[in-house]
C-alpha cells in the first residue's frame, strides 16, 4: 500500500500543473495579440460618390467631338463622344439626348469650330472611370444656345 500515497500524490500535482497551465493558456490572446482600436463614431455629412449629385450650372465654351469607334463592326460605326470646353479651360463630357437648340445653324457648325455657346444644364459625377483620372465630369445639357440667339448675323 506504499505506492497508493505516492500516486495520489502525483495525480494531485498532475491536476494542479494542468490546472496552472490552463489558466496561463487563457492568458495567452491578451499578451500576443493587442486589442484592436476601436473606430471613432463619425457621422459623415458629405454624399457618397455614387449618389447622382446634380448641380444646375449655366456655362459658356465651345463644343468639341472625340470619335471613339472609327471602325468596329460589333458597335456602330462612329460613335462620337462631344466634349465642352469651358472659357476659364475646365473640361466636361456632354451629353445632349435632353437637350434643345437654339443655335444659329445646325449643331454641326459649332462642334470642332470654336463657335462660343451657352449651355444650360447639370454637372453629374461621371461614371466613366477614365474621364474621371482627368477630371472630366458629365454636362447634361438642357438648353445649347448661341449667345446672338435669336438675333443671327
Amino acid at each position: 500500500m506504499p505506492r497508493l500515497p505516492k500516486l495520489l500524490t502525483a495525480t494531485a500535482v498532475a491536476l494542479v500543473l494542468m490546472l496552472a497551465a490552463q489558466l496561463h493558456a487563457q492568458d495567452i490572446p491578451d499578451r500576443w495579440m493587442p486589442e484592436l482600436p476601436k473606430p471613432p463614431n463619425i457621422i459623415i455629412r458629405e454624399l457618397p460618390i455614387w449618389l447622382p449629385v446634380r448641380v444646375p450650372v449655366v456655362l459658356k465654351g465651345y463644343i468639341t467631338a472625340v470619335v471613339v469607334d472609327p471602325v468596329d463592326p460589333v458597335r456602330m460605326p462612329g460613335r462620337t463622344e462631344y466634349y465642352f470646353h469651358t472659357v476659364d479651360g475646365k473640361i466636361y463630357r456632354l451629353d445632349l439626348s435632353r437637350a434643345s437648340f437654339y443655335l444659329c445653324g445646325n449643331l454641326i457648325n459649332y462642334v470642332g469650330a470654336e463657335k462660343l455657346v451657352i449651355v444650360k444644364g447639370y454637372l453629374v459625377r461621371d461614371i466613366v472611370p477614365l474621364n474621371n483620372i482627368y477630371g472630366y465630369h458629365l454636362l447634361i445639357a438642357i438648353e445649347v444656345r448661341d449667345p446672338a440667339y435669336p438675333h443671327c448675323g
